[in-house]
């Protein structure tokens, strides 16, 4: 079994700016015991588990199994059918999709597409022309 939960530990609590000793205070753990969660020396119970994917607003099969890394750079890479990659909303909204999205559901800049939203399932795009 490849877990991925040392990266994973690692990378979120970069992204959300935590400190070893911030997110141990949080976690009411020593820091050294974060340390050791992020070298996969040791792993989180399951109790801190559940507190780690809440703090970070993913699932915990994202946070045990699902490799993470390249989801959290904007390196885009299909893999299948799906493409992972971070996109950036400018000051004013606006969303820029990648060229290789673009290509894989044959849309060009200036099309329309339907924004569909769920408070609890998150977003998604649909281009128009499928209607």
């Amino acid at each position: 079994m490849n877990l991925c939960i040392a990266e994973n530990l690692c990378l979120f609590r970069q992204k959300y700016g935590y400190s070893l000793e911030a997110l141990a205070e949080i976690m009411s753990v020593s820091r050294q015991t974060v340390a050791k969660w992020e070298a996969g020396d040791s792993y989180p119970d399951i109790s801190n588990c559940l507190k780690l994917s809440t703090l970070y607003k993913i699932s915990l099969d994202e946070l045990v199994n699902k490799p993470l890394k390249d989801a959290l750079t904007k390196n885009f890479s299909a893999e299948g059918d799906r493409i992972c990659g971070v996109v950036d909303i400018s000051q004013d909204g606006a969303i820029t999709i990648p060229d290789a999205v673009l290509d894989m559901f044959n849309m060009q800049r200036g099309d329309k597409v339907l924004l569909l939203a769920d408070k609890k399932q998150g977003m998604a795009l649909i281009k128009c022309s499928q209607f």
